[in-house]
């Protein structure tokens, strides 16, 4: 029976900009990732044109997106946990994450975007042989 653990998390911030933002498995093993949340530092209101899209990816798939456009979004409400449900692709071993393999987690700012600031984590699994 694998032991739960969190991998390192990932922090983003900007105002009408892109971020990327990394982290690396450092636990020497493989893990699967059981979930992803992001944490606001800083709320981020609905909007039809100037809103962010997230999208979390590992070995180029994409595991989760998010976005605050006002269609078909949701809001980021600073101090309140936000969690994303895992894309049709991020099932099975595409939750697998080797020794030193890397997160992504890439946002892309549209219209004159707002200001954001947050930070991702990733409840990881480690798998045993």
């Amino acid at each position: 029976m694998g032991q739960d653990s969190a991998l390192t998390h990932v922090g983003v911030s900007g105002s009408n900009t892109n971020d990327t933002g990394y982290a690396i498995n450092l636990t020497g093993n493989a893990v699967t990732i059981t979930g992803i949340a992001l944490l606001p530092k800083t709320s981020v209101s609905t909007h039809a044109s100037n809103y962010i899209t997230t999208t979390i990816s590992a070995g180029g798939v994409t595991l989760a997106t998010h976005t605050t456009n006002s269609t078909g979004g949701s809001a980021m409400v600073a101090g309140t946990p936000l969690n994303l449900t895992f894309a049709a692709t991020g099932v099975g071993t595409a939750l697998e994450l080797a020794s030193a393999g890397v997160i992504t987690v890439a946002v892309v700012s549209s219209g004159t975007g707002p200001a954001y600031n947050f930070t991702s984590y990733f409840p990881l699994r480690y798998n045993r042989v």
